[in-house]
C-alpha cells in the first residue's frame, strides 16, 4: 500500500514537473511548495538552495533542471519514513538492549541526514539516504541474532542412576547434577531413579524412573523471557511443572508415541510404558493434544489415550485424589513405622503413593501402588517426609494428588511447652468459684489439668473450666508428647471475696461499721493476697499500700470524722475493684 501510494505520489510530481514551465512563489509558499514537489514541508531548505531569489520582490524561482531535482527528493523522503518507522518498531522489539551499536549506527544516519536536510545539500542528502535501509536491515538481524538465543536446561536434582547424552549419536555417560542440556541432548534414568531438568523461565520437567527423553528444541526471547521448548519422550513418565511464567508466555510442546501436545498448563503428566500406547493426564489449565490429524483439548483433571497411530481418545473424567481421615496434613511420630489409612475412591483400580524427604519430591523419591488404602511405611528416617497418594483407573490414567501430608518422626527428649497469659504471673485473680484455664501446646500433645485430660485443637490450644473448692488453690497443668517428655504449670487461682478482704483491723480491734475519730494516729492493718494494692481514704487523706509476699498490709494515720473507705486493687487486667465504707463518729 505505501509503495502504491508513493507510485501516485511520484506520477503527479512527474506530471507537474513536466507540465509546467519554470515556477516562482512567494516566501509564504515556501512550506506548501516543499510538501508539493520536493515531498515534504521540511525539505524547503532544499528548495530554497536550489530555486533562483529575486531578494527585490522577496520571490523564489524553481526552474524545470530544479524541478527534476527535487523529484528525487521526494523518493528520499518516502524512503527516510520507511525506515524511520522500521526503526520505531525495532525499538518496541527490544533493539535498545540488543542491537544497541546498531541503532546508534542507524540513528547517527538519520541525525546526518537531516543535517544535509538542513544544510540544503540535496547531493549529500541523497547519499545519505542510500545508506539508512542496509542500516536498518543489519539492525533487525542483530536484534533477531540476540534476542532469540538457544538456551540449555539444567540437571538440578537427580536420585539414583542417571545417564545423558549429548547428541543424537552420541553414547549415553554418567549425569551429575549442574550438568547442562542442549537441543539434541538427551536423558535416562534407570528403575527407582528420577531427575528434574529446569529451564530458564523457572519451569521444571520431573524425569520419572526408566524413563528416556530428548531436548528436541529450546530457545529463549530474551526480551520477555518467553521459551520455547519442545521434548521428545521415548519411553517412561515426564511430569511438566511449569511455572506461571511459562504458562503464560512460553511454549512448550511435548511429544509421544504419535502425539504431540502444547501445554498451556502447570501440571502434566505423559507417559509412555515403551508400546504404542500413550497416556497423558492434565491436572491444570488446558493441553492442545494433536494426533493423527485430530485435535483434542483437555482441561483440568481430564485425560486421554493414543493408541497406535490412532486419534486421541475423547477426553475423559480423571478419578479424584483420595482423602485422608483427619483434616489434619501434619503428624507427629515417635516410632520407626507409620500406618497410612485413607479414604478410597469410587471405581480406582490402584493407588500411587509418593514420600519423600523433599516437599518438591526431588530428592529419595519412593513410589508405592497398592491395592487397597491402607500402607504400611517401614524405617521412616528421623525428620520430615512428604507423601501424596494418586487414584489410577481402569485406563490406568492417574488422577489429582492429595495434598501433601507431613509425617514428623521426633526422638527428642525436649518436652512441650505450654504457654498462655495466665501463665505469666504467680497469681491469677477471680470474683467467683470457677475459673477457666486455657493455653498453647503442641497440637498431638496429651494436656490434663488437675490430672483430668483436657481436649488439644488442631492448633495445639487448650480450654477447661475449673470449680473452686476454697478462695486460694493451686491448679496444675501438663502437657506430655508421644516420647512421654512432660512439661508441668502451676497456677495460684485465688477468689477475690468481702469476707475475707475486709476482715481489717484498727489499733488491733475488728473494725465494724462504725468507727470512733482519733486525733491521734493509729494503725490500721489487714490481710489480703500479694500482688495487690489497698488504697485508703478519709477525707483529704488519701494513703496507698501494697501487700506483702504473705499478702499482708498496714497503714498509720489519723482517723478523722466523716467517712472511711478501704479500696481492693488487683495487678490483673480485667478484674473489678473492691471497695467498702465506714462511718467515723
Amino acid at each position: 500500500m505505501r509503495l502504491l501510494a508513493s507510485s501516485f505520489l511520484l506520477f503527479f510530481v512527474s506530471f507537474d514537473v513536466f507540465a509546467q514551465e519554470p515556477i516562482s512563489f512567494s516566501s509564504d509558499e515556501l512550506q506548501e511548495i516543499s510538501q508539493r514537489y520536493a515531498g515534504s514541508s521540511l525539505n524547503w531548505p532544499v528548495v530554497v538552495n536550489l530555486a533562483d531569489h529575486d531578494i527585490s520582490n522577496n520571490t523564489f524561482t524553481l526552474s524545470r533542471a530544479a524541478l527534476l531535482k527535487l523529484r528525487s527528493l521526494t523518493n528520499t523522503t518516502l524512503i527516510y519514513e520507511d525506515q524511520q518507522k522500521r526503526v520505531n518498531e525495532l525499538i518496541s522489539e527490544g533493539a535498545t538492549v540488543f542491537a544497541k551499536n546498531q541503532l546508534n549506527d542507524a540513528n547517527q544516519l538519520f541525525k546526518e541526514y537531516l543535517n544535509q536536510v538542513r544544510n540544503g545539500n540535496l547531493e549529500n542528502v541523497l547519499t545519505v539516504s542510500e545508506q539508512l535501509k542496509p542500516s536498518v536491515d543489519a539492525l533487525e538481524r542483530t536484534l533477531n541474532q540476540n534476542r532469540l538465543v538457544s538456551v540449555q536446561a539444567q540437571l538440578t536434582a537427580k536420585g539414583g542412576d542417571v545417564d545423558k547424552r549429548l547428541g543424537l549419536l552420541a553414547s549415553w555417560t554418567e549425569a551429575f547434577v549442574g550438568d547442562l542440556f542442549e537441543e539434541s541432548h538427551g536423558v535416562r534414568t534407570r528403575e527407582e531413579s528420577y531427575a528434574t531438568l529446569a529451564f530458564t523461565d523457572g519451569s521444571n520437567i520431573i524425569v520419572n524412573p526408566n524413563t528416556t527423553a530428548i531436548i528436541r528444541k529450546s530457545r529463549i526471547d530474551k526480551l520477555d523471557k518467553s521459551a520455547d521448548a519442545e521434548i521428545t519422550l521415548v519411553e517412561g513418565g515426564l511430569l511438566s511443572k511449569l511455572s506461571a511464567a511459562g504458562k503464560e508466555r512460553s511454549k512448550y510442546v511435548l511429544n509421544a508415541g504419535n502425539s504431540s501436545t502444547e501445554l498451556n498448563t502447570q501440571n502434566f503428566l505423559a507417559e509412555n510404558n515403551g508400546g504404542t500406547d500413550v497416556k497423558l493426564s492434565n491436572y491444570d489449565g488446558e493441553a492442545m493434544v494433536s494426533a493423527n490429524n485430530v485435535i483434542v483439548t483437555i482441561r483440568k483433571d481430564e485425560g486421554t489415550i493414543i493408541r497406535g497411530n490412532d486419534a486421541p481418545l475423547p477426553p475423559v473424567k480423571l478419578l479424584p485424589a483420595p482423602e485422608f481421615l483427619s483434616s489434619k496434613l501434619d503428624t507427629i511420630i515417635y516410632q520407626n513405622d507409620f500406618l497410612l489409612i485413607f479414604e478410597g475412591v469410587e471405581n480406582a483400580v490402584r493407588y500411587r503413593v509418593e514420600y519423600s524427604s523433599s516437599y518438591d519430591f526431588d530428592e529419595s523419591v519412593t513410589i508405592r501402588e497398592i491395592n487397597n488404602p491402607r500402607l504400611l511405611i517401614s524405617n521412616l528416617a528421623l525428620g520430615t517426609t512428604f507423601l501424596r497418594i494418586q487414584s489410577i483407573d481402569e485406563l490406568e490414567l492417574k488422577g489429582p494428588f492429595t495434598e501433601t501430608l507431613r509425617v514428623i518422626r521426633n526422638e527428642d527428649t525436649k518436652a512441650p511447652p505450654i504457654f498462655g497469659d495466665q501463665f505469666r504471673k504467680s497469681i491469677y485473680f477471680v470474683r467467683s468459684n470457677s475459673v477457666e484455664i486455657s493455653g498453647v501446646t503442641e497440637p498431638d500433645a496429651v494436656v490434663t489439668i488437675n490430672a483430668k485430660p483436657v481436649k488439644v485443637s488442631n492448633s495445639g490450644t487448650f480450654t477447661d473450666n475449673i470449680s473452686m473448692q476454697s478462695i486460694d488453690e493451686i491448679v496444675i497443668v501438663t502437657s506430655t508428647d508421644g516420647s512421654q517428655n512432660t512439661s508441668r504449670k502451676e497456677l495460684r487461682v485465688v477468689q477475690l471475696t468481702e469476707d475475707y478482704l475486709f476482715n481489717v483491723k484498727l489499733g488491733g480491734v475488728d473494725i465494724k461499721d462504725e468507727i470512733s475519730a482519733s486525733n491521734t494516729e493509729k494503725t490500721i492493718t489487714g490481710r489480703a493476697f500479694p500482688e495487690m494494692e489497698v488504697e485508703l481514704k478519709n477525707g483529704e487523706t488519701v494513703k496507698t499500700v501494697k501487700t506483702d509476699s504473705q499478702g499482708r498490709w498496714g497503714v498509720t494515720m489519723n482517723v478523722q470524722q466523716g467517712k472511711l473507705s478501704i479500696t481492693f486493687k488487683a495487678n490483673q487486667t480485667g478484674i473489678e475493684t473492691l471497695t467498702k465504707s465506714y462511718t467515723v463518729k
